[in-house]
């Protein structure tokens, strides 16, 4: 009896390992973070206010798209970035510098240089060549310590 479970069990498995279906190409490989370089323009604000016990996320995108002037960044293969416009608010590209990210390989934080300022913006995603929205996460303080976030929605112009 015990044999025949045994052979029953095995012929199972064989048969299972059989229907298992071949994976082929899955598509195109992206370099992490080289979907970055090119133009982009904000198309969405959203404010968290981290100082709550249970934080308070608000959209405040129209007062940055219902400007005359709309944020629009570059960001150039040569590590170099430019404002081509700036929005109103609170200054975090300046007027340009250069970018990298912090690990290449895998990056989740972008680091802008401006003369001798680094300002660090952690990733919200992780843009490819064929996507079209990157998003920023840039925290402020009061008083040493935080007290509400943005996350900047760009769009690839």
């Amino acid at each position: 009896m015990k044999a025949r479970i045994s052979t029953i069990v095995v012929a199972a498995f064989l048969a299972l390992g059989a229907c298992k279906p071949e994976v082929g190409p899955i598509g195109p490989s992206y370099e992490a973070g080289a979907g970055i370089l090119g133009t982009w323009e904000l198309t969405m604000v959203e404010q968290t206010d981290v100082t709550l016990p249970v934080p308070e996320t608000r959209d405040v995108s129209d007062l940055y798209l219902d400007a005359q002037n709309k944020w629009v960044v570059a960001f150039n293969s040569d590590s170099t970035y430019s404002v081509n416009q700036q929005g109103p608010g609170f200054d975090v590209f300046g007027n340009g510098g250069t970018w990298r990210y912090n690990t290449p390989e895998y990056p989740s934080e972008l680091h802008l240089t401006q003369d001798s300022t680094v300002v660090v913006l952690p990733l919200g995603n992780m843009p490819r060549s064929i996507d079209q929205h990157v998003s920023f996460l840039y925290a402020r303080e009061r008083c040493d310590k935080p007290s509400v976030s943005y996350q900047l929605t760009f769009t690839r112009k």
